[in-house]
């Protein structure tokens, strides 16, 4: 299925390319790649690889409800690079979330998660306050791991759930924030990716403005500052 012919979704706006690497700013509502557990039949690394005319290699992951930046190799030889460089202690990724309650102006979760497999991995995540809005805190978020739903969970286990998240969030106050304030989906957006590049080592920094859905959604609050969004 081409582009065209891919319901609802426009072409991907592409934040960088070379040679090497591709950093996409994903759309939400929109899987990665295939997967058992889904029915979709259009997903990004498709939609990407016919937009390009070349074949990509997946590094990292966002979930589907989520927007912003990704990355993705142009052979399998960048793709293990990259993905030791994203994993690196220097490399930053950083997301958007707006959290219910709160939030301390900055903290840190190194709390071990479970994988699909039953064992148990170190991960940590770190965060600052950007500002609050209607009962919520919108948080700048960096992870120093990449766990399953790690920004999720963690910030579920300090009763900051993420607005709009339909598997370790609040139902009742998701609900009410869709029919009474028009919520589009989980508020969770990779806002920047920063690593060195895997051929040649320069520094690569990467930004996704964020998604108009949720800037949208945002601004719509009760008493939502305008300067909130100038300093996410």
């Amino acid at each position: 299925m081409s582009i065209e012919e891919a319901p609802g979704f426009d072409p991907i706006d592409i934040l960088y390319q070379d040679d090497d690497l591709l950093v996409a700013d994903k759309p939400p509502g929109l899987l990665v790649h295939r997967s058992r557990e889904s029915s979709d039949r259009v997903f990004l690394l498709q939609m990407l690889r016919d937009q390009v005319g070349r074949y990509l290699y997946p590094v990292h992951r966002l979930d589907r409800a989520a927007s912003g930046a990704i990355a993705f190799a142009l052979s399998s030889e960048t793709a293990r690079q990259l993905q030791a460089s994203l994993t690196s202690p220097t490399a930053r990724k950083e997301y958007l979330a707006l959290v219910r309650g709160s939030a301390a102006s900055s903290g840190e979760i190194d709390r071990p998660l479970t994988g699909a497999n039953g064992k148990k991995k170190d991960a940590l995540t770190r965060f600052e306050k950007i500002g609050e809005v209607y009962r919520s805190s919108l948080l700048r978020v960096r992870i120093f791991t990449g766990r399953r739903h790690q920004i999720r969970r963690h910030l579920a286990h300090l009763s900051h759930q993420l607005i709009g998240d339909t598997t370790y969030g609040k139902g009742k106050i998701n609900r009410f924030l869709r029919e009474e304030h028009g919520l589009p989906r989980m508020f969770l957006h990779c806002a920047r990716l920063e690593f060195d590049h895997p051929q040649g080592g320069e520094r690569v920094e990467v930004r996704a403005p964020l998604a108009e859905d949720l800037r949208s959604y945002l601004l719509g609050l009760p008493g939502c500052p305008p300067e909130l969004l100038e300093e996410a």
